[in-house]
């Protein structure tokens, strides 16, 4: 019976406990997961550019370009939080986000014109695109502020990038040149402006080699085409080129009294000046200071109206007139007009042996010997003025002060002084005995009368003399008349002349016998025999 039981028994396996029938859910999921990351792979990485608006751009269409090559696609675009720009949502390729530096640089590339030219013509027909330039940074960045206009220069372009503080002149733009005598090495890249500080600032780039060029002592000035400008010197008319007559720029160079300096080589701060002349007239010297008290009009004086010493300028007037406040703290009783003045002693010579002391001390010793200041008419045309210095006044041998300026007296040929010295001139001849000097005068006179009357009686001597000559050269010359070749008297001369010479001639022979044998005149000649014929000889 057990043996029975024992075969009938079932026999119990253990099965699976998973069933293939999940076999096939399982491999759609790996090639789903898969598939997914092939997509991730593809889709790349996401980031998110700011621009001011979304002019040329479209989803799903606006590709991104490095060096020309595709490298993304516009996913969406977006308001920002203020509203006032837009956000575009755009996909980089997965092995391109090495380049997503923190310093590149977007800007969408549409057609425009520019200083530079026309640019972005090919998107006519293929459309907009945004165009990215690498960056240099370690740092890696998926948020970025798009450039609404090329960038003039890229993040690993070789050069030197400065800021330029303007003070006046022709606005510039992006874009704009900068020039080295005449020659283009750089241009403006980016303009800000404060408003705390009110001041203008330039971003430039130099490219390479020419940022050799820049030092310590280089100066900037704004170029904009065609200057006009008036002053002491009179009018001057500035044409730098087409291309800065009709855009504008900036030119820099080290002025001619001074050394090239130190080479800049990291990145920092120029003022700009409105133009070329202002570089000389305007740029900064160290100075002594001093005071005019002015009694005329100080109209035509303004900051910065040249100081000049016998024509050569050695300053600029700083102060046109020093503030009510000011004059009546250093003197409630003073009514003359302080003018404030800058001696800036390198612009006569650079060599630092002379320091400012040696000038201050040299200029109160001219002061003490007879310096003084004249304000005088620069430019009868403008009307601008000058301040000239000379040794136009007396020698006082002391110095004054007007507070804690030194005062350069008022020159005497000043207004002022001419008044002062008119005024001391009629002193002078109020102190003369004037009735003693009339009578003498007057002595004087009389003698110079009689004189004079002794003068002209031999005047009238001297006259009658020399009538007298005259009578007589002319019987003189009635004389010579009568014996001229064709007068009856000369004829009559010459006839007799005549038969004298042939008397003369008639006379010889007897002469010379007479010459030879003196007695012929007591003693007859003895008669000479005749000569006889001799026969002819055989």
């Amino acid at each position: 019976m057990t043996d029975e039981l024992s075969q009938t028994a079932p026999v119990i396996k253990q099965k699976s406990r998973i069933s293939p029938i999940w076999i096939l859910p399982i491999i759609a999921l790996i090639i789903g997961v898969g598939m997914f990351y092939q997509e991730w792979q593809d889709r790349g990485q996401m980031i998110e550019i700011a621009f001011e608006n979304a002019n040329g751009l479209e989803e799903k269409k606006t590709k991104v370009k490095f060096k020309n090559v595709n490298i993304g696609t516009l996913e969406s675009i977006e308001f920002n939080e203020q509203g006032d720009g837009i956000i575009a949502k755009v996909i980089i390729d997965r092995e391109m986000t090495r380049f997503l530096r923190s310093d590149s640089v977007f800007w969408v590339v549409r057609p425009r014109i520019g200083s530079d030219g026309v640019s972005g013509v090919s998107t006519l027909l293929s459309g907009a695109y945004i165009s990215m330039e690498a960056g240099i940074s370690d740092s890696i960045s998926l948020n970025f502020v798009g450039l609404e206009s090329p960038p003039v220069a890229s993040p690993n372009d070789e050069g030197l990038r400065l800021s330029l503080i303007s003070t006046g002149g022709k606005m510039l733009r992006v874009g704009n040149p900068i020039l080295y005598r005449g020659f283009e090495v750089g241009a403006v890249q980016a303009i800000d402006f404060d408003i705390e500080s009110r001041e203008l600032s330039y971003d430039i780039f130099i490219n390479a080699p020419y940022h050799n060029l820049i030092t310590s002592n280089t100066f900037f000035w704004n170029v904009s085409g065609f200057g006009f400008t008036t002053g002491p010197q009179g009018v001057s008319v500035d044409f730098s080129s087409l291309e800065t007559f009709i855009s504008g720029g900036v030119e820099f160079d080290v002025p001619e009294d001074l050394g090239l300096g130190e080479r800049v080589t990291e990145s920092r701060s120029f003022k700009l000046y409105p133009n070329k002349t202002s570089v000389t007239e305007d740029r900064k010297y160290e100075y002594l200071e001093y005071v005019l008290l002015v009694e005329d009009s100080v109209a035509g004086l303004q900051v910065g109206t040249p100081v000049e010493y016998r024509g050569i300028r050695i300053g600029r007037v700083a102060k046109p007139y020093l503030g009510f406040h000011q004059t009546n703290q250093i003197d409630p009783e003073e009514e003359r007009i302080p003018v404030v003045i800058h001696i800036e002693p390198r612009r006569l010579t650079e060599e630092s042996s002379y320091s400012l002391d040696w000038f201050d001390k040299q200029f109160q010793h001219w002061i003490k010997t007879g310096l003084g200041a004249n304000i005088e008419s620069a430019n009868y045309l403008t009307g601008a003025m000058k301040v000239t210095l000379d040794m136009s006044n007396e020698a006082s041998g002391n110095i004054e002060y007007f507070g804690d300026y030194t005062i350069i007296p008022i020159g005497d040929s000043s207004f002022a002084g001419i008044l002062e010295k008119t005024d001391r001139l009629l002193a002078k001849l109020n102190a003369l005995d004037i009735e003693s000097i009339i009578e003498s005068t007057k002595q004087t006179m009389q003698s110079a009368d009689r004189t004079l009357g002794a003068a002209n009686d031999a005047i009238l001597s001297t006259q009658s003399v020399i009538q007298s000559v005259n009578d007589t050269m002319i019987d003189a010359q009635e004389a010579l008349k009568g014996i001229s070749p064709d007068s009856t008297l000369y004829k009559e001369l010459q006839l007799n002349l005549i038969q004298m010479q042939k008397t003369m001639d008639d006379l010889q022979p007897f002469i010379q016998r007479i010459s030879e044998k003196p007695n012929l005149l007591i003693f007859s000649e003895q008669p000479q025999a005749d000569e006889q014929p001799e026969g002819k000889a055989r």
